[in-house]
């Protein structure tokens, strides 16, 4: 899955991202155990992970 990244969201499920369409990262409300992955449009997902573990996850692809 070459630009894909698979993460998982607060709840247990799996999410998986198109790393291309990712505009830019930031902290969730409510501390640093999730981050907000946004998209065009500004749609986002919700993902587990403070931000150094998602960016560099979407960085390595």
């Amino acid at each position: 899955m070459n630009g894909y990244v698979e993460f998982e969201s607060p709840e247990g499920d799996p999410v998986v991202v198109n790393v291309d369409r990712v505009n830019f990262v930031r902290r969730f409300k409510g501390g640093n155990e999730a981050s907000a992955l946004n998209f065009e449009k500004g749609n986002y997902v919700v993902v587990k992970g403070n931000l150094g573990a998602v960016t560099k996850a979407l960085v390595e692809g």
